[in-house]
């Protein structure tokens, strides 16, 4: 299970790596990335296995907060280019945004670097938090996640309503689900540290806040990644039922054009009869679309009455050419 969040949001990072250097999108896949390190980082047995290469002393374990306070600044950042559109009002909220990033990464710095924390461990909370530094450490980098979560979950709320489309609706309603759950996640750790103390690792109170928090983890990476992902989700849905209802299209064309080609086979580009065969066409919206115009060019050239459309004919035509001018954002013209 504490593998699942990192494989996620590094499969979300290599999805986003496009838009890495887009000046309005490229927050995103930062704050991905960051956060992908952070988790990975966080999993035991890489934390063992990174923090000599640091220099022990859980220079890791600083590391592993910074980078999730820059990726949680970072997604900040995101959802307010995203969904906010009063220029004044983003522009102070960014800026705030920023020194309160400089204030709390200054803080947790600070805090660890006052801390003594010699042999590694992944349990800082546990092993040395009765320091004061490293209160500082733990408590300042807790009070900017939880802001950001509950900062996120407002912003989101504020401004869904006013979002047309429903993908988008349903995006940011999964991220402000998700930052709530990380939220809570958070507070599991800082409960785990309490009752720690008082009972000890082994008490059963802390096995089930440390499955807790895994759990709520995962299910929070996954909602806030599925919706940062849902919006090309539906994109790419919508683009395959179009296709697919080409391909229906180009079925119930082929006896038509078929008939019509027959007659007037110099108003044609290609010769052959179309068989059932033309579904499986590589390019089948060029297909539908060159097929209408010669049927309709046929049936303006013909004089004879079996090259006229019959009603049914005429409207499997008409359902085409209104398919694609719908796709086009057109009219049809005939």
């Amino acid at each position: 299970m504490e593998y699942v969040p990192a494989a996620t949001l590094w499969v979300l990072t290599i999805l986003r790596l496009p838009a890495a250097l887009d000046p309005h999108r490229g927050s995103v896949f930062r704050a991905t990335l960051l956060a992908a390190i952070a988790c990975t980082l966080y999993i035991p047995a890489v934390y063992y296995r990174v923090d000599p290469l640091l220099g022990g002393r859980n220079r890791v374990g600083l590391a592993t907060l910074l980078s999730l306070l820059l990726g949680f600044w970072q997604f900040r950042t995101a959802i307010l280019l995203a969904a906010v559109e009063d220029i004044g009002v983003r522009r102070r909220q960014l800026a705030f945004g920023r020194w309160a990033a400089v204030i709390s990464c200054s803080a947790v710095t600070t805090g660890f670097l006052t801390s003594h924390t010699p042999v590694t461990d992944p349990n800082l909370p546990l092993s040395y938090g009765d320091q004061p530094g490293m209160a500082l450490f733990l408590w300042s980098g807790s009070a900017f996640i939880m802001w950001i979560c509950f900062d996120i979950a407002r912003v989101c709320h504020d401004n869904v309503p006013r979002m047309r489309a429903r993908a988008f609706r349903s995006a940011f309603v999964l991220i402000a689900i998700g930052c709530i759950l990380f939220a809570l996640v958070l507070l599991d750790r800082l409960l785990y540290g309490v009752i720690t103390k008082i009972g000890g690792a082994a008490s059963p109170s802390a096995a089930v806040l440390t499955v807790l928090y895994w759990v709520g983890e995962t299910f929070a990476v996954l909602l806030v990644s599925l919706g940062l992902l849902l919006p090309r989700l539906e994109s790419h849905l919508k683009h395959g039922t179009f296709l697919l209802h080409v391909r229906l299209l180009l079925l119930e064309i082929r006896p038509i054009w078929n008939r019509v080609a027959l007659i007037h086979h110099d108003l044609i580009l290609e010769k052959r009869r179309a068989s059932t065969l033309i579904v499986l066409s590589r390019h089948a919206e060029t297909q539908l679309h060159r097929r209408l115009v010669e049927i309709r060019d046929c049936e303006m050239a013909g004089s004879a009455t079996n090259v006229r459309l019959d009603s049914h004919e005429r409207s499997v035509v008409e359902r085409a050419e209104l398919a694609l001018a719908r796709r086009s954002g057109t009219r049809p013209t005939h």
